[in-house]
């Protein structure tokens, strides 16, 4: 893999609490034995190493994803700098980097009407990192901000969304949303969902 075709790296790793985190970086350099990789921090983050992580290499021709580990993090204000492991192999993953899937997810979908908070229990008709689908009765919300409380494998993920289309069902209205204030962890769980989701479809498929 040429560095000129990687835009940018995401890191998984956990925290001193043991929580998933990810961060999003810059390529600074590769060699045989060690990737450095940079992230802008004013007070820098402390971090467990080694560890075990996952590393998403975002190119110019898809998403590749594997497990390395982190060697070392050197923070030097306002950057911090993370030492992996150049792994020994990739996993192409997708030819772009959120792709949607089907799945039907619990969740609280939130919007203002006429001066009051109006929150509606209902479930996802699909989802990527990106974006949402939701299965509703009715057309609840014209192009304006909304929130979402998504649950998962017992995990809250709790985002803005805009508006962007809907469409008539025989059961009400598919609406779509795009994410627009979501944390760079909260959407490397949805994608790592949407990814173990594609497979399992993919084994059906393949039965």
């Amino acid at each position: 893999m040429n560095p000129e075709d990687i835009k940018y790296v995401k890191i998984l790793y956990q925290d001193s609490r043991e929580r998933a985190c990810s961060v999003r970086a810059a390529i600074r350099s590769i060699t045989k034995t060690e990737m450095m990789c940079c992230a802008k921090f004013e007070d820098g983050l402390h971090i467990k190493t080694p560890q075990d992580i996952t590393l998403s290499i975002v190119c110019t021709d898809g998403l590749y994803r594997t497990k390395t580990t982190l060697r070392k993090v050197e923070n030097d204000e306002p950057y911090t700098f993370f030492f992996v492991i150049p792994p020994a192999s990739l996993e192409y993953q997708q030819n772009r980097e959120y792709f949607r899937v089907e799945l039907a997810l619990d969740c609280i979908f939130s919007y203002r009407l006429n001066g009051e908070i109006i929150n509606i229990q209902t479930q996802t008709a699909d989802i990527s990192a990106s974006g949402v689908s939701l299965t509703l009765p009715q057309r609840e919300i014209g192009n304006e901000i909304a929130w979402l409380s998504i649950t998962a494998n017992n995990r809250q993920v709790k985002t803005k969304v805009k508006y962007i289309r809907d469409e008539k069902t025989e059961s009400g209205y598919k609406m779509s949303f795009r994410f627009t204030e979501i944390s760079e962890s909260d959407r490397d769980f949805i994608s790592q969902i949407c990814i173990k989701k594609q497979l399992e479809d993919r084994r059906k498929n393949l039965k």
